[in-house]
């Protein structure tokens, strides 16, 4: 049985800290009745620092007197806020029996807040019943203190998501029942893996595949509100577009707004073996507005993101034409748009 495998240090993989300051690494194992052994055993790294241990387990007897314990607890409090974690198995789901902890409290306290500590998407079917949900992926040492401090509003949330978080795994490009070859044959001996995905990776497999995400691309929320007008776009010094708009915090507290520039396909789109997103990404900014503040803000298009890549000529090439320019606040938010004419100085 091996418990961790990697190096560890005390403190680094609890969401909260234990008693004794020592990590709790967790493996979950069926026993049947009656004695067995069990070994534990120590290697301590290069660094030569002390290593201690300790061994100590809990039963499904306790875990089921902690969960109804922490139920109780959520009945008579105001709020509730349940920590969840995953380090990335069960694939997609939270281990254990978070999701029935989650979903058990939410229905003795409406004002539930979920806190998740995930590096990857999981499974929420609980997330209609909850008030909010935090996704502080693995903040490290100061990790309370910024949970804490955005849940009582002395910092505002202003992440945006990297990547689309799916509604199912099987949504994912890796994961599609109608491409089996995009599946890794490593575990059966064949050592390979066939991307036929091309460009459309991301949002851009979704938009491509006219799939709906549970929350898209570039997705955030924050304790205000933000409102996008006047538009327009206006040629660059080095080829590319000037993307400028207005943007207002129209909420009662200030905030940070991550408006997204996105790039449309072209209209006349060229000959030749040449894919095109449905629309790319092509400039964001993050930006600190004051309570019914606005500002203008300007995003850059380069000129790189104006061109394509000719197998043909072998080399880069303007897609010259019309392009459409959309900006908002997520990949599946945008909010405004306006055409404007590539190649045209």
């Amino acid at each position: 049985m091996v418990g961790h495998g990697i190096v560890t240090q005390a403190g680094q993989d609890n969401v909260l800290p234990t008693t004794d300051g020592l990590d709790d690494l967790r493996v979950k194992i069926q026993l049947t009745a009656g004695p067995h052994p069990i070994a534990v055993s120590v290697q301590p790294d290069s660094s030569n620092q002390p290593a201690q241990v300790r061994l100590s387990w809990v039963t499904p007897q306790q875990q089921q007197a902690n969960h109804d314990a922490a139920v109780a607890a959520a009945k008579e409090s105001r709020m509730a806020i349940v920590f969840a974690w995953s380090a990335g198995g069960p694939v997609f789901h939270l281990p254990d029996d978070q999701d029935r902890l989650i979903a058990d409290v939410a229905a003795v306290n409406p004002n539930t807040v979920v806190v998740l500590n995930a590096s990857q998407p999981v499974a929420m079917p609980w997330l209609s019943k909850v008030r909010s949900v935090l996704l502080m992926w693995f903040p490290g040492d100061e990790g309370g203190w910024a949970t804490a401090n955005l849940l009582l509003g002395k910092a505002g949330p202003a992440g945006r998501l990297p990547f689309t978080w799916p509604q199912r795994l099987e949504q994912g490009v890796a994961n599609g029942p109608s491409h089996p070859e995009r599946r890794s044959h490593a575990e059966e001996g064949q050592g390979k893996t066939i991307y036929s995905e091309g460009i459309f990776m991301g949002y851009r497999w979704y938009d491509h595949q006219k799939l709906k995400p549970l929350f898209p691309f570039g997705y955030g929320l924050s304790y205000t509100r933000f409102a996008y007008s006047r538009l327009h776009v206006v040629p660059a010094a080095d080829g590319g577009f000037d993307v400028r708009f207005d943007l207002r915090n129209s909420g009662a507290v200030a905030g940070d707004e991550v408006p997204q520039a996105y790039l449309d396909a072209p209209e006349r789109l060229p000959g030749g073996n040449v894919q095109f997103a449905v629309r790319a990404l092509a400039a964001f900014d993050r930006i600190h507005l004051a309570a019914g503040e606005t500002r203008e803000v300007t995003l850059h298009i380069p000129l790189r993101s104006l061109q394509y890549w000719s197998p043909g000529a072998n080399r880069w090439v303007l897609a010259a034409g019309p392009r459409t320019v959309r900006v908002g606040a997520s990949s599946r938010d945008l909010r405004l748009a306006v055409t404007a004419e590539v190649g045209a100085r």
